[in-house]
């Protein structure tokens, strides 16, 4: 039973007893204090209105008066002449006067030493020669009866107020820890590998905003999965197309089943060839790894983009000559530097040069680069053989190739484009792509120029 429910409702009560308990002794007290202050205030005011009673009577009056107040209440009374001896008394003999000059007030406190019970009197003047004073007895419990009337309200509006608390504490704790469980048990399933559960978003409190951000680690943990179930499937499809090349024809070489030297010299240079593909391949897991685990070191510093880009230029030139296919740079002056990597950065644009030159089969490769609004942005365009709008959405996710059939009759890793656009946005640039299928290609990459003081 160590659950949040528990724990929560119990704290409520524990807070709800903690304030409950001194109110209602606080009231307590308040109400006998009123009681005892009251009591002596109609105790004196009896006496008063008893003494002017006496002032105005004779002997007689004052037996009656005392066996009235005798037989219809339960208070005392004593009447004293100017000798201080008791000319009327309903039961009180035992008292005498502490002051012992007649026509003084007197109020106080008296046990009664027969019946032990504890009376508040007050004594009053009696403007009379033959009556000198007349004392009211009034019993200190006399108001026993109201005290535990009241106290016995505040203890039923005491459990009523528990009771209701109970109800609103079990209601508002039932309300706060139903989405908490639900959380849990959605959590315990993400553990297991079930990612498809969902927590309802039922509120748009700080429980629905944890909600949607289990929800939304359901999804990045699905895809997360998706993702290196893809990777390892695309992984293994590509090393075992060279690896089934190097085997077979290892074995055709191992068992000499060439026909003469020339298929001898062309097996070993299709090993060859598989070889350095698996590679590249390796060298280009390792490195897109590390960058997507920012473990990737740069050297960053203050770099001219066309310079850079006419050095890769002049790199492939040679094999675009071997295509005839022409190479033309267009590089504006007063380009301004910006904060890169220039040994990545001459990376980037070997890449989409290079691609652009397999994937063209005559025409053209233009490279531009040029100064706007405050970045610095530099094209590889291309007119091979374009890429299909359904495509390009994919064309920057590892291992994608847009001519399957013929990929690897390019050469290429599918790693290619994934490594470009990490290395881009690590130098604080973006790559945007636009093609028309048949029509060529266009790279657009955009780096923010280097500001005062950008090292």
């Amino acid at each position: 039973m160590n659950t949040i429910f528990y724990k929560l409702g119990g704290a409520i009560t524990i807070l709800f007893l903690v304030v409950l308990l001194p109110l209602g002794f606080v009231m307590l007290e308040i109400f006998n204090n009123y009681n005892h202050t009251h009591l002596k205030e109609e105790t004196e005011e009896m006496a008063s209105q008893y003494a002017i009673m006496l002032s105005a009577a004779d002997r007689l009056d004052v037996d009656l008066l005392v066996d009235s107040m005798s037989t219809e209440t339960v208070r005392e009374i004593i009447v004293f002449d100017q000798t201080e001896t008791i000319i009327e008394s309903s039961g009180m003999e035992s008292f005498s006067p502490r002051k012992k000059s007649s026509g003084t007030e007197e109020i106080g406190s008296y046990i009664d030493p027969k019946t032990n019970q504890h009376y508040f009197y007050a004594g009053k003047p009696v403007l009379d020669n033959a009556i000198a004073s007349i004392y009211v007895f009034s019993p200190s419990n006399m108001m026993s009866s109201s005290a535990v009337r009241v106290q016995n309200a505040l203890w039923l509006s005491g459990l009523g107020s528990l009771l209701l608390a109970l109800g609103f504490t079990f209601i508002f704790s039932k309300k706060l820890t139903n989405p908490l469980q639900m959380m849990e048990k959605t959590a315990k399933k993400l553990a297991r590998g079930d990612l498809n559960t969902k927590v309802p978003v039922t509120t748009r409190d700080e429980l629905g905003s944890l909600a949607r951000s289990m929800n939304e680690l359901a999804r990045e943990l699905k895809r997360y999965r998706d993702n290196r179930r893809e990777f390892f499937s695309n992984v293994s499809h590509e090393f075992r197309t060279p690896l089934s090349y190097i085997q077979g024809y290892s074995h055709a070489l191992k068992n000499g089943l060439q026909q003469n030297e020339d298929q001898r010299q062309q097996f070993i240079h299709i090993i060859h060839d598989e070889a350095n593909r698996m590679n590249r391949l390796i060298e280009d897991l390792f490195e897109l790894s590390r960058m997507e685990e920012e473990r990737f070191p740069l050297e960053l510093e203050l770099v001219h983009l066309g310079h850079i880009a006419q050095k890769a230029v002049e790199k492939v030139r040679p094999s675009a000559g071997d295509k005839e296919i022409t190479l033309v740079t267009e590089i504006e002056e007063d380009i301004p530097d910006i904060v890169g990597d220039s040994f990545r950065l001459e990376q980037i644009f070997m890449n989409l040069l290079q691609n652009a030159v397999r994937y063209t089969e005559h025409g053209c490769v233009r490279v531009k680069v040029l100064a706007e609004d405050g970045k610095v942005i530099g094209t590889v365009s291309d007119t091979g053989l374009g890429i299909a709008s359904e495509e390009i959405p994919h064309i920057f996710e590892r291992f994608y190739r847009i001519e399957k059939s013929r990929a690897r009759d390019f050469g290429g890793t599918g790693l290619g484009l994934a490594i470009v656009k990490q290395l881009t946005e690590l130098q604080y640039g973006t790559i945007d792509v636009e093609s028309c299928d048949g029509k060529g290609t266009t790279f657009t990459l955009c780096f923010p120029e280097a500001r005062e003081g950008d090292e």
